[in-house]
């Protein structure tokens, strides 16, 4: 945020609270909500302010317009109620075992819960940071996540936990 020198309130959502909240399953995501608390405009993956569209949103939102329509947002499978809370207190779980140093068991979570939720790129992400902080600090290495993610979808593949157009297969 410092960067990108902004000069509007923002949040990173550091315990995947908005995740559990909106449903979304990849990152990074752009939400502009307004002082009532409604959200005019919501990019769910891809935002970014290298993106001349988002610019354009956030800039005429803060000049008290609308900022447009919301991008399509990500299709794909849902889970039922019962299975995004499991997934939503292995998360926390997870969260809580990692604030307590103990890492390697909270992987072990987060890897139960991207079980439940293998196109959950959020749970994803969570796991490499632990396992490969050096990829996200001080610069995030996206090509290595490409690479990680093609990898990592193979060997699901393989283990049929997804097939080749998407997870999870029916069980």
């Amino acid at each position: 945020m410092e960067q990108a020198t902004t000069t509007f309130p923002t949040l990173v959502d550091e315990q995947g609270i908005t995740s559990t909240l909106f449903g979304f399953k990849v990152v990074p995501n752009g939400l502009l909500v307004d002082e009532e608390g409604i959200i005019r405009y919501a990019r769910f993956g891809g935002f970014s302010i290298d993106s001349a569209e988002d610019v354009a949103a956030v800039e005429r939102f803060l000049e008290g317009g609308e900022p447009g329509e919301s991008p399509e947002g990500e299709g794909g499978y849902t889970l039922e109620p019962l299975e995004r809370e499991l997934v939503a207190t292995k998360l926390r779980l997870g969260r809580l075992l990692d604030s307590l140093g103990r890492r390697d068991e909270a992987v072990t979570e987060w890897r139960a819960a991207l079980s439940l939720d293998p196109q959950n790129f959020v749970i994803r992400k969570q796991i490499w940071a632990a396992q490969h902080p050096e990829r996200f600090h001080p610069v995030i290495d996206w090509q290595w996540q490409k690479e990680q993610l093609e990898q990592e979808r193979r060997q699901e593949i393989a283990a049929g936990i997804c097939g080749p157009d998407g997870c999870p297969l029916p069980r």
